[in-house]
Order: structure tokens, then sequence, then C-alpha cells
């Protein structure tokens, strides 16, 4: 498996799964490219050189895990696993229970290439992009892994929070409330001392991945997930500048403090989020400064900006949350046969659980497991469950399902208060006034009804297995396969 940002560029060049652009702008055009490419599925991974303003060798790399492909590359998973199979891929190599390996201290790494502080720090040395059209400034916090030691009980956690440049030495992070990154900067600050924090803005694909996901424990490091991922632990050096782990391969490290509230603040946003929307306005925060750049020669920033587009398959941030949220139904109830969150709706806005039906009350309950679990519960607006009939990431036969066996009146429950995000666009303005960052979700049960399942009309879909069959007879004739 590969070790690295550049290991993994090499495996992706051998499947055919890289595009090398030339002379792209930093300025917008970058960001405009990864959102065109996103138009047609399963496409490569992109890798922008000889960018304007910016030496040969010195690149950005965006839609990095963008196809179920990648993703499996990634993750070690079979490389034709798609869709559900997907999903089952992630479980059976997780069914034994991730056992953390720990990251091993080395004396020297590759990122140690090139170290500047004081006055040779510059953030603006790497051709970071303008993303969106609409965004405050430079994002070269996106592809980011943001390392954070909590100060009370020592473990490491490693989350992905949007960094913007600000000039040569100061940035400002955006770290959402309830993340684990969130609590531990303001223990810090609760002491009244700046929180030492280090960031991977160019590096390990499988770290980012962990990173990203929400099914990391608190009080369990990322880097031991990766560890364990690839059955040896990550190589870490020291920090120059701070008493933090950093991955010694790493392309480009930023090491600094985030500075306590009352006394300097930066505007930092707005950005185009993640639900696809400008929705935060621009927030007053107190600075990232940065004490130390560290990275390896002709270093690759990596990308991982929020787009819209029609086959944007969202860095497979949902296989790990439906694979958490799977394994955790099964532990409190029986009959679940598929789990599935779309991509159209970002990330975990919508859910779908497929149920095998065995007692009364048995849809509602896993509806209600599904709005109050942790990969689920952030955001989460709609939970729908169906039958096992139907296949819980096919949006057609789910809104088949919605449309035939779903009676607005008796089957649709709504929840207030739920968890939110500063960056949902449907919070009204009043309320985000009072700080009241919550949604209602509505829990869909689109499924026949128990007391009556077996004198719900048959439906004409045919069974599996005849499909299947007949696949197999004709398939080369209809499809060319």
């Amino acid at each position: 498996m590969y070790t690295d940002l550049r290991s993994y560029l090499d495996e992706a060049r051998r499947l055919g799964e890289v595009k090398v652009i030339k002379g792209a702008d930093w300025n917008l055009e970058i960001g405009l490219i990864t959102e065109l490419q996103i138009s047609k599925p399963d496409q490569p991974l992109l890798v922008f050189d000889n960018i304007k303003g910016y030496r040969p060798g010195c690149r950005v790399v965006s839609n990095f895990l963008n196809s179920p492909r990648l993703f499996a590359l990634c993750h070690g998973l079979p490389l034709d696993a798609k869709g559900i199979g997907l999903v089952h891929a992630w479980r059976n190599k997780t069914k034994e229970g991730i056992k953390p390996v720990p990251p091993v201290v080395v004396k020297s790494g590759p990122i140690e290439e090139n170290v500047h502080t004081g006055k040779d720090i510059d953030l603006f040395e790497f051709p970071t992009p303008k993303w969106h059209e609409l965004d405050g400034g430079r994002y070269i916090g996106t592809g980011s892994m943001v390392i954070q030691r909590d100060p009370d009980e020592g473990w490491i956690n490693v989350g992905t929070y949007r960094i913007q440049i600000m000039d040569k030495t100061t940035a400002a992070m955006h770290i959402t409330p309830g993340r684990h990154g969130f609590h531990i900067r303001n223990k810090y600050w609760d002491k009244g001392l700046p929180c030492p924090v280090a960031v991977a803005v160019g590096g390990d694909p499988l770290l980012w991945s962990m990173a990203a996901s929400p099914f990391t424990p608190l009080g369990v490091s990322e880097f031991d997930y990766v560890g364990w991922f690839r059955g040896e632990p990550m190589p870490v050096i020291p920090g120059k500048t701070v008493d933090l782990p950093i991955p010694a391969q790493a392309e480009i490290v930023l090491e600094g403090q985030l500075i306590p509230p009352g006394t300097e603040q930066v505007d930092e946003g707005p950005f185009g989020e993640w639900e696809g929307y400008y929705a935060s306005p621009v927030e007053k925060i107190p600075p990232f400064k940065i004490t130390a750049i560290l990275h390896r020669n002709d270093p690759i920033l990596l990308g991982a900006p929020p787009q819209l587009g029609e086959f944007d398959f969202y860095w497979g941030r949902n296989i790990p949350r439906v694979g958490s949220l799977w394994d955790e139904l099964d532990k409190n109830t029986p009959g679940v046969k598929g789990v599935w969150m779309f991509n159209e709706t970002r990330g975990p806005i919508m859910t779908v659980v497929s149920v095998k039906q065995m007692f009364s009350g048995h849809a509602k309950q896993i509806g209600m497991l599904v709005a109050g679990a942790y990969p689920s519960a952030y955001l989460n607006k709609y939970v729908v469950v169906v039958d096992d009939d139907i296949d819980p990431s096919n949006l057609s036969e789910v809104m088949w399902a919605i449309g035939t066996r779903c009676d607005p009146e008796k089957s649709i429950d709504i929840l207030r208060d739920c968890w939110s995000s500063r960056s949902d666009p449907r919070i009204p303005p009043e309320k985000r006034e009072l700080d009241d960052i919550t949604c209602s979700k509505a829990i869909i049960l689109a499924c026949k009804p128990y007391h009556w399942m077996k004198q719900y009309p048959v439906s004409v879909k045919s069974r599996p297995e005849l499909l299947e069959k007949t696949r197999a007879k004709w398939g080369k004739e209809l499809f060319g396969a």
C-alpha cells in the first residue's frame, strides 16, 4: 500500500487515474476546472502544474477521492466496488474492529527538506487557489489535516478545518462547534493560553480521510487509525516550533498558534461551503499565527474544496459514515439490510436505511436511532426508512418508495432543535442572531405498514435473480458488455 501522497499518485497514475493540467491560474481557474470535471462520472484526479506565477513542480492536487475507484485505492479496498458494495467492502475490512497502531517517531523525513521560520515565512510561496468566485480570499486549508494535543489528557487529534490566508505569516482557521478540535482549542483558550497546532496542507490522502470522517472516537488519534489501515505505524517527527508530531512524509506543514480571544481578530470568509451555499457570514475570529513552514522540494498542495457537480462523489466521505452508522444500528436492532447517504444531498443530510420489518414499530425505531446516532446526527434533516426490497443507494427506487408507500399524514414525524451547523443555509437570520444553530428533521417511513404488509399490493418489480439471469443471457447485446 502507498505511504504518502506521492506514492498514492504513482499508484493512481499506474491505474490511469491521473490527469495533469498545465498552465492554469490559481485565481479561480483551478477551482473552475475542478468543478467542471465532476460533470462526468468516474473521472481521474487532477494534478495542476506550471501554475501561473509559480515555478514548475509546485503543484496542486484536487478531486483526489472523487470516484469509487480512487476511494478504494486510498483505503485498500477492491477497486471494482461501488455503491452498497463499497460499503460492504468497508465493513468487511473493519468488521473485526479497528486496533489502533500508534505512530513511530523517526529522526528525520522529507518534510524537513525546507524549513522556514521568522522572516522567511511566506504563505504565498505556494500556489494556493481562490476556489470559488465569491470566496473572501485564498484558502490554503481545504485538504488540510489539523494536528492538536489535548492539554489535559495528552492525546492527539487530527481534524479537517478550513484555513484562509490573511498575509504572509497570518491565517484564519474556522472550526465548527462540536468537533473534537473545537473542544481541544477551547481548553487552551479557557486557560488563557494559545492553542498550538500543526497543519499538513499537503499530505497523505488516507490521513485526510481519517481526519474528515466522524467514526474516530474522542481520545483516539487518527494517526493510530492510519497505522491500522496500513498495517504499520505512520512515521512522524517532532514539530520545529510546537510540541506536536507531524507526518514525516507530508508535503507542506504549517506550525503555529491559535491566539486566544480578546486580543487580535481577523475577518474569516465568506467561503463556498459543503452544502453548496455561502451561508455563513464573514466572522471575526482570533488569528492563526504561523511560526514555521516546512515543505518538501517541489511541494504538492492538497485541495478538497466543496464543489457542486452532477457526479460529485463527495470524496467518498459518506462511505465511512455509512459503515459506522450501519455498525451502530446492528448493535441495537436486527433486520437492517442496507444504509446509504446520498452525495447529491451533501453528506448525512439525507440518510436512507432499508429494513426487513420484524415487529410493530420496527421501522420507527430505526428512524429514531438514525436521528440520534453520532455518524448521522450532524445536520441530518431527512431519515428515510424503506423496505428490504429497496436498494437504498438507488435514488430512483427510494423515490418510488416515498411516492407509493409513504402517507404524508401517517408516515412523517418531525423532530425539532436538532444539531446543525453555521453553514446550514436554512437557518433564518433571527435564529443566527440568538446563536440558535439548530434544525428540524423529518423521519419518513417509506415502507409498507407492518400491520397489513401482507395485504399490500404486489409490486411489478422483477425478482433480482430473474434480472441477473436475463442480464447473463442478453446483457452483451443490450449494453455491449
